[in-house]
């Protein structure tokens, strides 16, 4: 489908307005890039975002093709219904068919203008703010390191100095400790020596042990007084390092905070400005997707307005493809009946080889066993001189098979008798054949089916030959088929007829 322009017909308004029109134009789909590109931006994140928690590993590239594709429908259907929307206004189509038309392009010229305005303004935002440089950001590494050293430096000290003052006091106990209790084991030496020497005079010394266990004691508190001032002394040097090291540790923290909060200040500083910055800029970009929204609107009612003025109209020139069915759907419908052809042909094919049914074997006569009862049978019995092998024959009576016409009571017991040699048997019961059986009937009806089925075959079989030249091979196996049907009940039917002959 081609879309053609005639030539203007008012040239001078067509030339007053043609180099205005043509920067129109080209401001028009300026335009609609710069809304194109604030969309596609907005519609990518807002899937992405939705998909990325479903499908993780396909989230972006099915988000850029929906991007691609809502941004299309948007800018697309305004190229296509704008023109429409003005030319309805231009060409006052407002009756008739025209309304309905006119009031549906509005209604979808207004959706697509909205939606184009709100994603271009709202996203304008979103894309400041990916492509604004960051703010820059001073780190805490320097005031962190410096920290930590503190932090190792005053721990380390701890640590030398608890150790040291361990081992120092350790040495002043142990001493203390040795000397008291030689101190003690002197005293205790000097009462064991005043009993030796009771035992020796055999006086009392009472008041020389007294003084003996005195010093004893005295020594032993000297000694355990010396030993606790050391343990008291060594706790207030181990306590005096605790807090050296408390403090270097409060002051490397101060310093460490101090240094932190300044360096946060500046950063949230930083922050604060690209924000500022962000909004402004994304602000002023929205405003201009709408005034680019606008300027689009207004070049495509300007072209329009120039087009009816220049008096030139839009001529659609269509094609047989333009009418004819989508390329898929023939596309579809040829291997369709391609599939078709195949299995039909093959059907067909199995169908021509496979032989007509066999003759039927004759049907077995039925018997009424009720009516054996009432079989009335009489006995007529010769002899000879030469006493011969005596031999009785009996009928018994048919059962009634189809549609019989009535017989009278005397019809129903005519008695028949088979003789063979002076031998006779006389049955009654038998009926007498009428002018036509149902056995008759029945062969004639099947023998005029079969002749009408003959007919008909040897008739297609000539149309056959008329449009191939030659009829098929299942047509003439069905005309065989129905030929000797046709002989084999034509020759049950002259048997059946000589029968009845006979009986009559």
């Amino acid at each position: 489908m081609k879309h053609l322009k005639t030539a203007p017909t008012q040239t001078t308004f067509f030339e007053t307005y043609a180099k205005l029109a043509k920067s129109i134009t080209l401001s028009g789909v300026f335009a609609q890039v710069v809304s194109a590109l604030t969309e596609i931006g907005g519609i990518f994140a807002a899937s992405y975002s939705a998909l990325l928690p479903i499908f993780p590993d396909l989230a972006l590239p099915i988000a850029g093709a929906v991007a691609l594709i809502g941004t299309a429908v948007l800018e697309l259907g305004l190229r296509v219904l704008m023109p429409h929307t003005v030319d309805a206004v231009l060409y006052r189509r407002y009756s008739g068919l025209h309304l309905p038309m006119t009031i549906a392009i509005w209604v979808l010229t207004a959706v697509l203008l909205t939606a184009s305005g709100f994603l271009s303004f709202q996203n304008s935002k979103t894309i400041v703010k990916e492509y604004a440089p960051e703010a820059e950001q001073i780190t805490t590494t320097e005031a962190d390191s410096i920290y930590q050293a503190a932090t190792a430096r005053h721990s380390a000290t701890w640590q030398a100095d608890s150790a040291r003052i361990a081992e120092q006091y350790a040495a002043q106990i142990t001493a203390a400790t040795t000397a008291g209790a030689g101190k003690v084991s002197a005293a205790k030496r000097e009462l064991s020596n005043i009993y030796n020497k009771e035992r020796r005079t055999g006086q009392s010394y009472a008041t020389q042990k007294d003084k003996a266990r005195q010093l004893i004691a005295d020594r032993e508190a000297d000694a355990a007084a010396q030993i606790s001032a050391l343990q008291a002394a060594q706790t207030n040097a181990t306590e005096e390092a605790r807090q050296r090291y408390r403090e270097g540790i409060a002051k490397a923290e101060a310093e460490h905070r101090a240094a932190t909060g300044e360096i946060k200040e500046t950063n949230q500083a930083a922050t604060t400005d690209r924000a500022a910055t962000v909004a402004a800029y994304g602000l002023g970009l929205g405003w201009f997707t709408i005034v680019c929204l606008l300027i689009f609107t207004a070049a495509v009612i300007l072209e329009r307005i120039h087009a009816k003025g220049s008096g030139i109209s839009e001529k659609v020139e269509l094609s047989q493809y333009d009418l004819n069915p989508a390329a898929w759907v023939e596309a579809w419908q040829a291997l369709r009946d391609r599939v078709q052809y195949n299995v039909r042909s093959r059907i067909q094919a199995f169908a021509e080889r496979t032989p007509p049914p066999p003759l039927p074997t004759p049907a077995p006569e039925l018997y009424d066993p009720t009516q054996f009862a009432n079989i009335a049978v009489t006995l007529k019995i010769e002899r000879e001189a030469e006493e011969a092998e005596q031999v009785i024959y009996l009928q018994p009576k048919r059962r009634a098979i189809g549609f019989r016409t009535r017989q009278t009571e005397a019809e129903a017991h005519t008695k028949q008798t088979t003789k063979k040699g002076k031998n006779s048997c006389a049955i009654k019961g038998t009926p007498t054949p009428t002018h036509e059986t149902p056995e008759l009937r029945q062969l004639k009806q099947r023998l005029k089916d079969y002749k009408k089925r003959l007919g008909k075959h040897q008739q297609k079989a000539k149309a056959q030959e008329r449009t191939k030249g030659e009829a098929t091979r299942r047509t003439l196996e069905a005309i065989e088929n129905n030929r000797q049907w046709v002989e084999h009940y034509t020759e049950l039917l002259n048997q059946a007829e000589a029968a009845a002959k006979a009986g009559k």
